[in-house]
């Protein structure tokens, strides 16, 4: 059905880093202020999520179960897309 698209590595990053930011805006109460950079470690892709102070503790979650939810939907979406990839939630 898709066979026609032809992804790029640069469309790739841009569309985890979207999903990056689709995630977070849904978590928190300000999504005005969620930004999301993209970092180069290696052959690994870090996303840096900032968000309002008051918005941290839902990004992060209880024990940091959400951030761990988020580094593995992003995970998963960029070892589909044969990248690494994790999020960094920056304070």
């Amino acid at each position: 059905m898709f066979e026609d698209e032809i992804k790029t590595s640069e469309s790739t990053e841009l569309s985890l880093q979207e999903l990056v930011e689709y995630v977070a805006r849904g978590l928190v109460t300000r999504p005005d202020d969620v930004t999301v950079s993209q970092a180069q470690k290696g052959d690994m892709i870090v996303y840096e999520v900032r968000v309002a102070d008051e918005d941290k503790g839902r990004v992060i979650g209880k024990n940091g179960r959400t951030a761990k939810a988020l580094r593995a939907i992003i995970g998963a979406a960029a070892t589909k897309a044969e990248k690494k990839a994790t999020v960094e939630i920056i304070d």
